[in-house]
């Protein structure tokens, strides 16, 4: 019965739109009424799904291990060496792909990464190990667990396609703990978007993901003049949402910052 109403309402357009429209509306009204804890559910459950992230073919995080050559972790690499870092917090690591990239670049380097999902970062610790880099640190934790890490812990803080999964009622604390976190910059790989108002701060939803306007939100903590936001180059990372909202942002901690709430922990 149910198959047979989805192939109805799929064979005329029409009826297709306004369903895609119901749903859609269903999914931001959820949201905004569970928060971002609906997410943290998510993830810290994703690996008990069948569905791929990464044409896994079933393994979610061997796919996750097998993007290291994905086209935007190199372009967010170059970017984090090129402030001549000896140490990088990932907040969001999944098993470490791009921590494994940094340990690869310099072996020299402090690098910790920190992950909700417990099965994904015991994988990360064990392939990290079986591949002979002993300079990365996973641990599973969430955003609270960043408030546990003491000011300016790590020259760069970085998250990468992370924060578009941070709703409206926890962004303004993670991005102040990365900031509070880290001795030069936060640099953050996600959605972005001038909405002209102060409402797109907080985030807009978008597809079962949250766009925001991070000029607005960072301006908040530090001054305009230490925020950059650059559009990923086309073609980085293929699909029409990245195309249109990849940015790069990053956030300079400004010399004299000795934490973003003013306090030493």
């Amino acid at each position: 019965m149910k198959s047979g109403i989805v192939k109805l309402i799929k064979k005329n357009p029409a009826l297709h739109r306004a369903a895609r429209s119901v749903y859609w509306q269903y999914r931001k009204i959820r949201a905004n009424i569970l928060g971002t804890g609906a997410y943290e559910n998510y993830w810290q459950n994703r690996h008990l799904s069948a569905a791929g992230d990464w044409n896994d073919q079933g393994n979610w995080v061997m796919g996750y291990w097998g993007s290291k050559d994905h086209s935007h972790r190199n372009f967010l690499i170059e970017k984090i060496l090129s402030y001549n870092i000896d140490s990088a917090l990932e907040i969001g690591a999944n098993c470490g792909p791009n921590l494994y990239l940094l340990a690869k670049a310099d072996p020299c380097l402090r690098l910790a990464g920190i992950d909700i999902n417990r099965p994904a970062v015991a994988a990360g610790r064990e392939l990290f190990q079986k591949s002979g880099i002993a300079n990365v640190d996973l641990s599973v934790g969430s955003i609270e667990d960043l408030k546990k890490i003491p000011n300016k812990s790590y020259d760069i803080v970085f998250t990468d396609a992370v924060l578009l999964y941070i709703g409206p009622d926890k962004i303004t604390e993670a991005v102040s703990e990365a900031l509070r976190i880290a001795r030069k910059a936060a640099i953050f790989l996600e959605w972005h978007q001038d909405f002209g108002r102060d409402s797109g701060a907080r985030g807009v939803f978008h597809f079962d993901h949250w766009k925001r306007d991070y000029k607005k939100l960072l301006a908040e903590f530090i001054p305009p003049a230490s925020i950059k936001v650059i559009k990923i180059p086309e073609g980085l990372w293929p699909g029409k949402d990245w195309e249109q909202l990849g940015y790069l942002i990053e956030a300079q901690i400004p010399i004299n910052n000795l934490g973003v709430s003013g306090e030493n922990r």
